[in-house]
């Protein structure tokens, strides 16, 4: 009887390992035509997924202390009754980019080219770049703006824009392409300064994909950063 147990763990320990030899090869062979740039283009994306991940929820536990942040101001003003400082308060903020603003204005949709002449060391002129998205806001500051936005990041005077492989990193967030961009102020004058712009026509030279609509009733969120980490070291002197 002992014997005969024997014999069947034996089977039962070959089939799995037999199981585990075809699993082993089977994954072999699928990643056998990939090459190491696929594997890095790969690597990138799921790193773009897990950040998009903790983005989410970081942006949730943010939305979550405004809330709160919005019902302790409410709460202080209706006790202390001063109309005054309330509307300096709300001006302070409006200024700050720390308030919800609405106008009139231009939406820019960015994208990368569709495709280029399959030389690498040339590719970097067909995909944005950090430095060109500064010089577009540049130009609509330039132009007049009073509000922008960048994927709904309100832009701020301490607001980062920095290349990160891939992504492009504004405020604290990552983003990668399509951009768009919204900026209120004069829509014609904001959209005649920024389509006849230099670096705008040197963009559609390379083939880059750009849409500029002049637009009514644009929504450009606050900042919704931690504005405390902005004056950190800061003290109020006197003159």
């Amino acid at each position: 009887m002992k014997s005969e147990r024997a014999y069947i763990f034996l089977f039962a320990f070959m089939l799995l390992g037999l199981l585990i030899t075809v699993q082993f090869k089977s994954v072999l062979n699928s990643n056998k035509g990939k090459t190491s740039i696929q594997f890095e283009i790969e690597n990138y994306k799921q790193l773009l997924n897990d950040y998009k991940v903790k983005e989410s929820k970081l942006r949730e536990e943010i939305d979550r202390n405004l809330k709160l942040k919005s019902e302790f101001e409410r709460s202080f003003f209706e006790r202390n009754s001063d109309k005054a400082f309330e509307s300096e308060w709300e001006k302070v903020n409006l200024i700050a980019g720390l308030t919800n603003v609405v106008g009139n204005g231009v939406t820019i949709k960015l994208n990368d080219a569709p495709s280029y002449n399959n030389k690498p060391e040339e590719a970097k002129y067909y995909i944005f770049h950090d430095i060109e998205i500064v010089q577009i806001i540049n130009e609509l500051n330039k132009a007049g703006a009073q509000a922008l936005s960048i994927n709904n990041e309100r832009i701020i005077s301490t607001t980062d824009i920095i290349c990160l492989g891939p992504t492009i990193r504004i405020n604290e967030s990552r983003y990668s392409v399509p951009f768009e961009i919204k900026a209120i102020g004069q829509p014609k004058k904001l959209y005649d300064s920024i389509n006849n712009s230099e670096i705008i026509q040197q963009f559609r030279k390379y083939g880059k994909r750009i849409e500029i609509k002049e637009a009514k009733d644009i929504i450009i969120p606050k900042y919704s950063g931690n504005v405390s980490r902005l004056i950190k070291g800061l003290e109020v002197t006197e003159k």
